[in-house]
This record gives structure tokens, sequence and C-alpha cells, in this order.
């Protein structure tokens, strides 16, 4: 078994809270889960144990597998599990557009859990969700979601006529104040603003100050948040 390749048909999460969530959250694709002989020192390691058990997870002790499959230190469990893919099973979709960096992605996923939004479309993917560094910066969030991919946003538009379009864009004529979700809809959020700027004059924008831009994750936690609270009211 070797370092993780996107080619690969498995894929790993890199310690103990992460192999735990993909425990709690998609135990039916861990084949299996390879401990350090260090690991009880882990506070976490019963619960880990038990998790496995209820599933019939098979675990193993293996220190040089996990020397060889980790890219952290101090790594003392690592969940070896089968790729996947989830439909989407709301009407409500979050539309990541062109993203390229595994820390962006894997916050924008944390994000969207923690505001109850699960159904995720990546369009124009150049990047594996699945490597382990995109789980990583998940804390594990990717094992919640439902994740499609589209190559363009028109082959997407195309499937979901019905849903409102809510594009976010650099400099827009509307605020996310103005902001008034109907179901079915499409949040639609890029790493850059380059294309969707062009295609959505009329989107919608973040009102700051000028001296700094916002960064992707803190740009996408306030269009979430706004999100989370609209949909309470649905």
């Amino acid at each position: 078994m070797n370092r993780y390749r996107s080619e690969d048909s498995v894929s790993y999460s890199l310690g103990m809270s992460l192999t735990i969530e993909a425990l709690k959250h998609a135990s039916e694709y861990v084949k299996k889960v390879i401990l350090s002989e260090k690991a009880a020192r882990n506070e976490q390691f019963g619960y880990l144990l038990k998790l496995c058990e209820d599933n019939n997870v098979e675990t193993e002790y293996d220190d040089r597998l996990i020397g060889k499959l980790s890219v952290k230190e101090n790594c003392y469990c690592i969940g070896i599990f089968e790729k996947f893919q989830r439909e989407l099973c709301s009407d409500r979709h979050i539309v990541l557009y062109d993203f390229s960096d595994f820390g962006e992605l894997g916050t924008v996923l944390r994000s969207a859990i923690s505001f109850d939004l699960k159904d995720i479309v990546l369009i124009g993917n150049r990047i594996d969700y699945f490597d382990p560094r995109c789980i990583r910066a998940s804390m594990g969030s990717i094992f919640h979601c439902n994740i499609v991919t589209y190559d363009t946003l028109d082959e997407y538009l195309d499937k979901y006529r019905d849903h409102h379009i809510f594009p976010f864009v650099s400099a827009g004529n509307k605020k996310l104040e103005d902001l008034k979700l109907k179901s079915p809809y499409s949040i639609v959020i890029s790493q850059d603003y380059e294309g969707l700027d062009e295609r959505y004059p009329d989107g919608f924008c973040i009102a700051h100050s000028e001296l700094k831009e916002i960064s992707l994750s803190i740009r996408s936690s306030i269009i979430l948040c706004e999100v989370y609270n609209q949909n309470r009211s649905l």
C-alpha cells in the first residue's frame, strides 16, 4: 500500500479525529483502520474501537504502514476508505465554482456543514476532494457532504432549470442584505471572481472596506451564515 494517489480507488483519513468522523458518517465505505502501538495514548482511542466494533470495521496495528502512508507527524491512526459519491438530497445547493486549493475547499466544506448545508456542487473541478490534505482541511466535514461535480456551470444549470440562482461576485448590483432566498435555490461561490463577474453583473456582493479584500473562507462563512438564518424561516 502506497501514499495517496488521485487515481487510487481508496483514500485515507489521517488521524483519530478524522477517522472517527468517517466511522460516524460514512462507515459503509471504511474498509480498515490502521492503528499505532501508541494509539492508546489518545483519549479518543476507546471510542474509536467501539465505533469500529459497532460498524464491523477491521482494525490492524502497523506502525510501519502508518509511517509510510502518513504525511503528518505523530499520526496514531489511519482510516482506509473507498471513494464514494452520494446524490444531492435537497433543493438547497451550495455551488462552488472553479476551486483549485485544498485548504480553501476544505474550509468551505467545514463552514457548509456548520451551517447545515450538505449538498455541494463543484463546477470546473480542478481539485481532488478525496486527497487527504482536503479531508484534513475540512476537519472530516467531507464525510457529511453529498458532493457532485460538473464540468461547466451551464451543464449544472441545464439540469436544475427550476432553481433560483444566487451568485456572489466582487462588485454586483445587490448586497448581501438584499438576499431573499426562494426554494429551490443554488448559492454560487467562486474561489476567484474571474468568470462569474462578467456573467452575473447583477449578482450579490458583500459590502466591506476597500482597504483589504475579504478572504474566501471568511466570505463564504458570511454568506453561508446568512443562508442558514434564512433557511430557518423558509
